[in-house]
């Protein structure tokens, strides 16, 4: 028998309630916790002023704030975890100047934003700390610290089994429902804990990365670029008890469900980072795949496998109530294992031992096969009274076989491992009715559990052991739907821009060809982006026809603030004329234009900037295209800019353009990205680079022309340098080619905008009588200038007046007054195939016109030292390695793998199949710097040809490896 440390998992952190007559005692703030208050008194004793990693709280606690959390938990999962996580990403706290304040005092420092709850992490001096605990708005001061092990139960190695069914399982009533076809298909779980080994036979063909993103599927803040793996072979075990499965033997409860996990305990983090990992992972877990449109990413429930040790944390401290609060919100169960203190009362663990509501938190202790409690099974009471029992069930938890590190199995003893059977219980409740609530389903376990113990709950068994045949007995029944809405269509132009009232007609399917007539009744379930205010409409089927729209048109209204692209929530009721409901539809409409690609946002003490992969810039509310971004402000002020894009054209035939048309509306960009945006930290957090390769694929008359582009931004400065490389990928010679940037700034302050060009400091600037400016430096291949005025509204660009600016060679902007914007121009390119030319200007800004020449001499005196080209050819060298995504995808049998080098490098790269077996040996030589592309046919090392299914590919360099999934279709 071989013992192991991996069971329960102990997050050691030092105390941290709010302990007001404490805090008032000893003279520190009382938003600072007492294991930091040590620290600073040690430190005020004569101790070195050592760096701390701390979490900051802003604002009130999550359940104090009425509306934070949408309360509609009869709207469908899907549409409650999009109101949740539109809900919590919005969310500001009410002090914005605190936050403001508080960012300022951390300014020198990293700082991580969570969005999860109002809170930061940031590493400080002790010196700093009661400075930052006292500051306005700060709720919370704790230190962020690292994990432990429990000392180990029992773990004993163990031979493959070929039994149907275990006796944990037999014990639970497991069988009854995979009798009844609940086997957890369709369903996704989640685990917080050292990861998982997901080469193991066992658990391999359930990881939902076999054809999801690899990002969406594993969290690590160690290792987020490789496959899953189990850091100390405890995550291993537990999820092997929700899932797993071979041809010889089931032991999972829930063997046909996915999995997912967190690898954030037992990490070999350098740093103490543990409670802000574990926020990370909570914010994940909402929205994995990064999609707000998408919600089969989202997991079912999470199961936890650790928790604060008694003494460290203050009586019912409830630092993660809020977290879990948000989550179980958006429908994920969150299941804790009590811990293994037992058999002294009052043993479970923070968070487990929570009781801020009936059933938070929903804890798990053991028992043995003969149904008694294991004697170290952490008891109730809660520490926030004796009244609160805990914990709220018990399930097996003594020698449970399960899959563990290295593709073995193993017999292993804890409440770590009677916790993932009620985990798995729930993927099967779920399989039964997805929109189950978290009170439905843990009400549900909690009325099936056999009575233990002493009659009624108590503090060793809680209610009992829940029964699995008896839980569908108090689950509300699934809703069976009649009819489908099967596609919606817009009045007018067809889009619902924000701010508009449309007409809606929806087309619906019934299940049935007898029916005649029905009437709908429509409801926003998202209030804050839509109202409805034509809700009924008539749908006519007439005598065996299944499909039909509504014929007098549904009335909405969208709310001018919502931003493109959100996905909106409807409901409609359907009823017999006169009779009764018959059934209920949930379909979606998208606001708006949705975007071509990513956006992200720089933000400097200068200037905050957004950008984005698809040509267009800026996206604030209240611009041309509002995503949300950050436009272009300076210094902390509101947003300059209305409107940004790039044009690129031949002829006026032959444009592509990324601003408004001919009517001064929005229309959406001609260009797409090849390569996703991604942002990049030169020399420190104060030079940060954004890049993306994108084309025209939208265009009328596409030309074949790769636009590398690259933003930069500098943390002290009005700065920011954009270059455009126009690469020629194609095989011909191109000629009569322009290139163009287009700006739409509206600035502040009293006055009419001017638009001026100055020729001996080679800038051009646009400014009002007061206020900040902005500025053009001309850089590289700007030929000239051209300033256009808006007049009473914002004016139109045909493609024909888009082609004469681009080819301007004249620097004229020549007005005075009015609402002003500028397109640049270029000289005519001609590019050889294969060949380049780069476009390169600043945009600067300033309070007047000294500073603004001065940042541009900063810009020119920049670009000459980024860059010492003085020809049209440049050849670009990635900041970076890069693995890119193999073409095609999928494919068969031949398919092209590249990657960039910043630098020579020993480079191997290597095919896997899904099992993480070696296949092929594809390139393992040195290589030079720059792109190189590497074809694989689809056959092993051995020259046979591979089966078809998902593989994955891996580039090591001297600098690191990277790894991306490829799919075979034959």
């Amino acid at each position: 028998m071989t013992t192991r440390p991996h069971h329960i998992i102990v997050l050691a952190i030092a105390a941290f309630a709010v302990l007001n007559a404490l805090s008032a005692e000893v003279g520190h703030a009382q938003s600072l916790a007492p294991g930091l208050e040590n620290k600073v008194e040690a430190y005020q004793s004569g101790a070195s002023d050592d760096q701390v990693s701390v979490v900051i709280f802003m604002g009130d606690n999550v359940l104090s704030q009425p509306g934070r959390m949408p309360g509609n938990s009869s709207a469908p999962r899907a549409a409650r975890i999009k109101q949740v996580l539109n809900k919590a990403r919005s969310f500001r706290s009410s002090e914005a100047d605190a936050v403001a304040d508080v960012l300022a005092v951390l300014s020198s420092t990293e700082v991580v934003r969570h969005w999860i709850v109002p809170a930061f992490s940031a590493t400080i001096p002790i010196s700093g700390i009661d400075r930052v605990a006292s500051m306005n708005g700060v709720r919370l001061v704790v230190e962020n610290v690292a994990l432990n092990y429990d000392p180990p139960i029992e773990s004993v190695e163990a031979s493959p089994l070929a039994t149907s069914v275990s006796p944990e399982k037999s014990m639970l009533n497991i069988p009854y429902l995979w009798q009844r076809g609940f086997k957890g298909a369709g369903r996704l779980i989640c685990s917080f804990d050292t990861g998982v080994e997901q080469s193991h036979p066992a658990l391999s063909d359930k990881w939902r990365g076999n054809h999801a993103s690899l990002e969406s599927c594993w969290f690590s803040k160690v290792a987020p670029d490789t496959l899953p793996y189990d850091a100390a072979n405890h995550g291993t075990h537990t999820m092997g008890i929700m899932v797993g499965g071979t041809a010889a033997d089931t032991f999972g409860v829930a063997p046909e469900a996915e999995w997912i996990t967190a690898g954030v305990i037992d990490q070999g983090r350098p740093l103490a980072t543990t409670l802000s990992d574990i926020i990370e992972a909570f914010q994940w877990a909402l929205n994995p795949d990064g999609d707000t449109s998408t919600t089969d990413d989202v997991p079912d429930v999470i199961l936890n496998s650790w928790g604060v040790p008694k003494g460290l944390f203050a009586p019912c401290d409830d630092t993660f109530a809020d977290v879990i609060d948000v989550v179980e919100a958006a429908g994920i169960v969150t299941i804790f294992a009590a811990g293994n203190e037992g058999p002294t009362p009052m043993t479970l663990r923070n968070p487990a031992d929570m009781a801020t509501s009936p059933l938070t938190t929903f804890a798990v202790g053991a028992v043995d096969d003969s149904k008694l409690v294991a004697a170290f099974s952490s008891r109730g009471p809660s520490s926030c009274d004796a009244t609160h029992k805990k914990p709220e069930v018990v399930a097996p938890g003594v020698g449970v076989y399960s899959s563990q590190k290295g593709g073995g199995y193993a017999y292993m003893t804890g409440t770590s491992m009677a916790a993932p059977f009620v985990a798995g219980m729930v993927a099967l409740m779920r399989q039964y009715n997805p929109d189950a609530t978290v009170e439905e389903i843990k009400n549900a376990l909690i009325l099936s559990a056999e009575d233990l113990g002493d009659a009624g709950e108590d503090n060793a068994y809680g209610y009992g052991l829940p029964d699995a045949s008896r839980l569908l007995d108090f689950l509300p029944a699934p809703f069976v739907a009649e009819f489908d809405a099967v596609g919606e269509q817009i009045s007018d132009d067809g889009i619902a821009w924000p701010g508009e009232t449309v007409g809606l007609q929806v087309a619906l399917n019934a299940t049935s060809n007898n029916i005649y007539g029905v009437v709908g009744r429509l409801e926003s379930l998202d209030g804050e982006a839509a109202s409805v205010t034509g809700d009924s409409a008539d749908f006519y089927f007439g005598m065996g026809v299944t499909s039909t729209t509504n014929f007098n048109p549904f009335s909405i209204t969208i709310d001018s603030e919502v931003t493109h692209g959100r996905e909106v929530p409807f409901r409609m009721i359907i009823k017999m004329a006169d009779g009764p409901v018959i059934d209920t539809v949930e379909f979606e409409l998208t606001v708006g234009v949705a975007p071509a690609g990513d956006i992200a946002t720089h933000y400097t003490d200068g200037i905050n900037f957004s950008v984005s992969d698809f040509g267009q810039f800026g996206f604030a509310p209240g611009s041309i295209y509002n995503l949300g971004g950050a436009g272009f402000a300076f210094e902390g002020g509101g947003n300059l800019l209305y409107e940004s894009g790039v044009i690129l054209g031949r002829s006026e035939v032959q444009l592509s353009s990324s601003i408004r048309d001919s009517a001064g509306r929005f229309r959406a960009s001609d260009f797409a990205p090849v390569d996703r945006l991604s942002s990049t930290a030169l020399g420190g957090p104060d030079c940060i680079r954004s890049s993306a390769a994108l084309v025209d694929i939208y265009s009328p008359v596409p030309i074949p022309i790769t636009l590398t582009q690259e933003v930069t931004t500098y943390e002290s400065d009005g700065i920011v340098m954009m270059k455009f490389y126009l690469v020629n990928k194609s095989l011909e010679r191109l000629t009569d080619l322009h290139f163009g940037f287009m700006a739409d700034f509206d600035l502040e302050g009293p006055g009419s905008e001017s638009l001026t060009y100055d020729a001996a400091m080679d800038v051009l600037c646009q400014e009002t009588t007061e206020g900040a400016m902005v500025g053009l430096v001309p850089l590289h291949n700007i030929s000239g200038v051209t300033g256009l005025a808006n007049g009473s509204a914002k004016s139109g660009m045909s493609r024909a007046m888009q082609h004469n600016l681009i080819s301007s060679d004249s620097f004229n902007p020549g007005l005075e007054s009015g609402d002003l914007y500028f397109v640049t121009g270029s000289r005519d390119f001609t590019i050889e195939p294969g060949d380049s030319v780069v476009v390169a200007f600043a945009l600067v800004a300033a309070y007047n016109r000294n500073n603004l020449y001065a940042n541009a001499t900063i810009a020119r005196e920049r670009f000459g030292l980024a860059t010492a080209v003085d020809d049209d050819a440049v050849t670009l060298l990635p900041d970076g390695v890069t693995l890119h995504q193999n073409y095609p995808n999928p494919f068969n049998p031949t398919t092209t793998i590249a990657f960039d080098l910043p630098v020579a490098s020993d480079v191997s790269l290597v095919v896997y199949n899904s099992l993480g077996q070696k296949v092929a040996m594809l390139a393992n030589e040195r290589m030079s710097a720059g792109r190189h592309s590497i074809d694989w046919n689809g056959t092993a090392d051995g020259g046979s040809a591979v089966a078809s299914g998902v593989y994955f590919y891996r580039l090591a360099t001297d600098h690191g490896s990277h790894s991306k999934k490829m799919l075979l279709l034959k």
